[in-house]
């Protein structure tokens, strides 16, 4: 990462609080820091002070002031002093700013938000979930599953066939993404997973119902690590 220096908060600014931006995930390990930030399309590994950092702020859900940061890497750094601390603070804050990693709003979305705009295939769903529903009701639950298998069959068909046609490249968080909103319109409890793996370094996103592989091979969650589901 290149840097650029930042001058340390000035006294009127130490009341700011800093957290994490809102769609940045983080995996921290003995090896530093992973970061994903999705809105970029951009990946990161920060090692040393940086990833103590990080880490402060990923456990945070409120934010930290420069204070607090300070405070909290110079007692696990014991042997580098204070001031220096403060400048080596206050230049990474204002590297990760520049990168969309960190922010110093405290208001923060949600991390993983999943619109749906194309009302006619939500129609469909619609139907298609309420006959679900009413197998369910009637405890018709192997004709239930079936159906349920035939949509999440039908969704990752419509996916693929879309991005077929979109001009740019559709990479696997967009496939996700999409293929996730929809099984959750149907009722499905989807989630999507984004992973990433240190060596060779590389991030990659799929989609889970009831904890199981849909729009990918069955192992691909033994091949990265986890940084959030949503």
């Amino acid at each position: 990462m290149t840097t650029k220096s930042a001058r340390i908060p000035s006294p009127c600014g130490l009341s700011e609080r800093f957290t994490l931006g809102p769609r940045i995930f983080s995996c921290t390990d003995k090896d530093g820091t992973a970061v994903l930030n999705v809105e970029g399309d951009k990946m990161y590994s920060v090692i040393g002070l940086g990833s103590l950092i990080l880490t402060k702020l990923a456990t945070s859900d409120s934010g930290l002031t420069f204070a607090s940061i300070v405070d909290k890497v110079t007692m696990e750094a014991e042997k580098i002093p204070r001031p220096q601390s403060e400048r080596d603070v206050a230049r990474l804050l204002g590297v990760f700013q520049q990168k969309g990693i960190v922010q110093s709003d405290t208001t923060q979305p949600h991390r993983c938000t999943l619109p749906m705009h194309d009302w006619t295939i939500s129609g469909f769903i619609f139907l298609t979930h309420s006959v679900v529903n009413l197998l369910i009701k009637l405890r018709v639950y192997s004709l239930a599953a079936f159906l349920g298998l035939f949509l999440i069959n039908i969704i990752l068909k419509v996916v693929d066939r879309t991005t077929t046609w979109y001009p740019k490249q559709a990479h696997c968080l967009q496939r996700s993404a999409v293929a996730v909103c929809l099984l959750r319109t149907c009722g499905l409890p989807a989630q999507m997973v984004i992973g990433v793996n240190k060596v060779p370094f590389k991030s990659h996103a799929w989609a889970e119902v009831f904890s199981e592989v849909v729009n990918d091979s069955p192992k691909v969650s033994t091949r990265y690590k986890v940084l959030d589901r949503c």
